[in-house]
């Protein structure tokens, strides 16, 4: 349905739509934060730093992350954009005195601690675990990954998931579809597996969508579309200041803009359009400029130009050379690492150009732009060798890319019959859950999963460290797992079945 067309009668003004809407938004918080690891990565420190000192320098955790590096005579910094970490901050303030009010009661939690085992094949994380232990920072920087987690990433993903069934609504018309296709983006794509953690990628995934939804939302006001390009270009700007990838991004968006311009009333239009959208990021890139300056003496240069050399960054300029055919079909299609190996029904969206009259498929001009921001992205981390890294994290670089992929698919799935639904969706929605809760590739995580059962990923992590944090699950503990799963079940059960008293559920 395109800008400015009728929209279609769904109560979404009454109760019973904000009832759906708030159960939707609690059951994703509650899942994603069952979901939550103490993963501690190098924007939590910078999160900490500034929640902490109001600094960007992050010199007392020199030497606990290998993206942390030293500037001589100007201090340690992050090998990252600073967005993520200055709005992981924000929850951290809040539980600060919670967690001080805890340090004061319990001291031995901040006390250095002698070396444990971590049981992982992974040497790095046992290294970084005791030197942790040692400055007695252990317990601190996981309650602080914790709070950006169940305070950021749950929620923000939280209210993505009810963006998508409004949006959905308004466009199919139907309001139970509208639901289930909003749960199936919230649990079925690598946005759950990468909200366990404070990600820059997955929180730029989120600003995309919500610009991409003001821009084609159904029904708007023409004379409010120039409030919806300041906008958009302020979710942007805010996209890059947590992450250079935002980049290809962008420039589809300004690319966009300028053809709606030219389309609408020809050059200067256009030339407005682009004005107003640049105009809406200038904030967050100013900040982005002014973080580069105090940190590296440059505005103009990312941390990548700085930080000591590595076997990618010697590659091109900084990392970057023309894209690779290795990286080309890693990112895609790697067990690793690849977008289409973590969401597999995503592969249906290019189907959707190929579709006529289907109820909710989106105007040609934007299934081309969605495929054409989606394949900027593709090339820009095919290009960048850091992207080689990804073996150890997961599907990460190509995330941004979902929500738009995810807009294009819905109309296939209303297309298609039962039969072809099921086959693109459950084994998508068996491997998203898979590498939620293990944490691992694909195949691992799916073996794993069937040969030891369900478990949430703080469970794994207790059980490794279980010399020193836990020592009840030295055993392995699996009926733990399969408890803690069954509760969050019951908990989501009971959203949806017992009587509101706010608005009915529906």
């Amino acid at each position: 349905m395109a800008p400015g067309s009728a929209v279609p009668s769904i109560p979404h003004a009454n109760g019973r739509g904000r009832g759906v809407a708030i159960r939707l938004f609690l059951t994703v918080w509650l899942v994603y934060g069952a979901h939550l690891t103490s993963n501690v990565v190098r924007e939590t420190y910078l999160a900490v730093a500034l929640g902490d000192r109001l600094s960007i320098r992050v010199d007392p955790f020199l030497g606990l992350h290998p993206d942390l590096f030293e500037m001589p005579g100007r201090g340690a910094y992050i090998n990252s954009n600073p967005g993520a970490s200055m709005l992981g901050a924000i929850p951290y303030v809040a539980a600060r005195p919670v967690m001080e009010a805890l340090f004061r009661l319990k001291p031995e939690l901040v006390a250095p601690k002698p070396p444990t085992t971590y049981d992982d094949p992974r040497l790095n994380r046992s290294r970084f675990m005791n030197e942790m232990r040692a400055r007695g920072l252990d317990v601190k920087l996981a309650l602080a990954a914790f709070s950006m987690q169940l305070g950021l990433m749950a929620p923000l993903g939280a209210f993505a998931a009810v963006v998508m069934y409004r949006l959905l609504s308004l466009r199919l018309g139907d309001e139970r579809r509208a639901l289930w296709l909003a749960l199936l983006y919230a649990f079925g794509s690598p946005l759950f597996f990468r909200s366990a953690f404070l990600n820059q990628n997955a929180i730029l995934a989120h600003l995309v969508f919500f610009a991409w939804a003001l821009l084609a939302w159904p029904g708007q006001a023409p004379e409010s579309r120039g409030k919806r390009w300041l906008a958009a270009g302020g979710l942007l700007g805010l996209g890059l200041l947590c992450d250079y990838s935002a980049v290809p991004l962008c420039l589809a968006f300004g690319v966009w803009a300028l053809w709606e311009g030219w389309r609408a009333a020809g050059f200067m239009e256009a030339v407005k359009r682009g004005a107003i959208l640049g105009a809406g990021a200038l904030g967050p890139v100013a900040v982005l400029f002014a973080y580069q300056y105090a940190a590296f003496g440059n505005p103009w240069f990312p941390a990548q130009r700085y930080m000591p050399e590595t076997e990618f960054s010697t590659s091109g300029v900084t990392g970057f050379t023309s894209p690779t055919l290795d990286l080309l079909w890693r990112n895609l299609l790697d067990p690793a690492y690849g977008l289409f190996a973590f969401c597999p029904m995503l592969v249906a969206a290019l189907l959707t150009p190929l579709l006529r009259r289907t109820r909710g498929a989106p105007p040609p001009g934007e299934s081309l732009f969605v495929l054409g921001a989606c394949a900027g992205l593709w090339l820009f981390n095919s290009a960048n060798q850091f992207a080689n890294l990804q073996w150890n994290t997961g599907v990460r670089y190509m995330v941004p890319a979902v929500p738009l992929l995810f807009v294009l698919l819905v109309p296939v799935l209303v297309a298609l019959p039962r039969w072809g639904v099921a086959l693109l969706v459950l084994p998508t929605l068996l491997i998203s859950w898979a590498v939620s809760m293990l944490r691992e590739d694909v195949l691992t995580s799916i073996e794993r999963l069937f040969t030891r059962g369900p478990t949430l990923p703080l469970l794994i992590v207790l059980r490794k460290t279980a010399a020193a944090y836990a020592p009840f699950l030295a055993d392995g503990g699996a009926y733990l797992g399969l408890l803690g799963v069954v509760a969050v079940g019951v908990m989501v059960w009971g959203l949806w079945t017992f009587p509101a008293r706010v608005a009915p559920a529906g």
